[in-house]
């Protein structure tokens, strides 16, 4: 099977697919990128049930912040929709044949089970979650509430997200999930600590985002417009 070029709008829905699917992140100027891609080819072409893609982070570098790519080629394993590998480094064929038969071997429904027993274990949901944590959960699918103003939310936005100011909270927190953790970003994370400690008080698992927006932007990480 031929190798497809992934951007941000479908990354997320072919990771969640059922069945493996393997994600080379690379760059034409890298070295290890280019030695790498002769043999994720070759093993495309020998598992034609998998789904093998690439992305490239020059064109996709918001993708690439928002999946935590620091070194390239990075390799990512999913299989229905679960993360089981995350590698920096090009590997030869040996090594990447034995990850990939791993992912076959493994009983996924042991797998569902064990991510199931670790989330029960975690104990309860952290109030607080730092930058490079919210960057992992956000490329995931996150839901992420923008508690600014409206000129702050028209000047630049983490992608996705919602936005109600901080004063309508009150009034429309029947809007929000209560299926899922709500992350809630403000510009430096003090304005959505307090509508964090709002929302718990009523129900509503809320997750402050530390640094908030400007630390996302100091990074260099693209806001939505």
């Amino acid at each position: 099977m031929a190798t497809r070029d992934l951007t941000l709008d479908d990354f997320e829905k072919t990771v969640s697919e059922e069945g493996i699917v393997l994600v080379d992140f690379w760059a034409a100027w890298c070295g290890p990128c280019r030695q790498f891609a002769p043999v994720f080819e070759a093993a495309s072409a020998k598992h034609e049930d998998i789904v093998f893609a690439k992305v490239d982070t020059e064109a996709e570098q918001q993708l690439a912040g928002m999946a935590g790519i620091t070194s390239i080629p990075t390799l990512m394993l999913f299989r229905d929709g679960i993360l089981l590998f995350n590698q920096p480094g090009a590997m030869p064929p040996q090594a990447l044949e034995g990850v990939i038969e791993q992912a076959r071997a493994l009983d996924m429904d042991a797998v569902r089970q064990e991510v199931a027993a670790a989330q029960e274990n975690a104990g309860e949901v952290p109030t607080e979650v730092d930058l490079d944590d919210f960057v992992a959960l956000h490329s995931q699918g996150a839901f992420v509430l923008d508690v600014r103003e409206p000129d702050e939310w028209a000047s630049g936005h983490v992608a996705g997200a919602t936005h109600i100011p901080m004063n309508d909270v009150p009034a429309r927190a029947d809007e929000l999930p209560t299926d899922q953790p709500v992350f809630v970003i403000c510009r430096s994370g003090n304005r959505s600590r307090q509508v964090v400690e709002h929302l718990r008080g009523r129900g509503i698992t809320a997750v402050n985002v530390t640094e908030g927006t400007a630390g996302w932007a100091g990074r260099g990480w693209p806001l939505e417009h």
